[in-house]
């Protein structure tokens, strides 16, 4: 199963908004067609769809687990993907 993994920053972004999109780039380029790996930098209608309120955010499976306000280590971002089965 793949496991899709939104992330989502501001734009221009701000420094925790910086280094969500490097660890967004590490998680490909380590886990390859594992992850589908989708980066919203702006507005865009998935950021109330989802019901987040600030970034820097990110969104696992649609919602299943979701990260807002913080930029996660990526250890936390690796753990995620551990329990979704990556």
């Amino acid at each position: 199963m793949v496991v899709k993994v939104e992330t989502f920053t501001a734009e221009p972004p701000c420094a925790g908004c910086l280094k969500l999109l490097e660890y967004a780039d590490l998680i490909k380029a380590k886990y390859g067609d594992r992850v589908e790996v989708i980066k919203h930098i702006g507005p865009c209608e998935e950021f109330s769809k989802y019901g987040l309120t600030v970034v820097p955010a990110i969104v696992f499976n649609e919602g299943k687990i979701k990260i807002m306000g913080v930029c996660p280590s990526l250890q936390t971002i690796e753990a995620a993907l551990k329990e979704m089965g990556v």
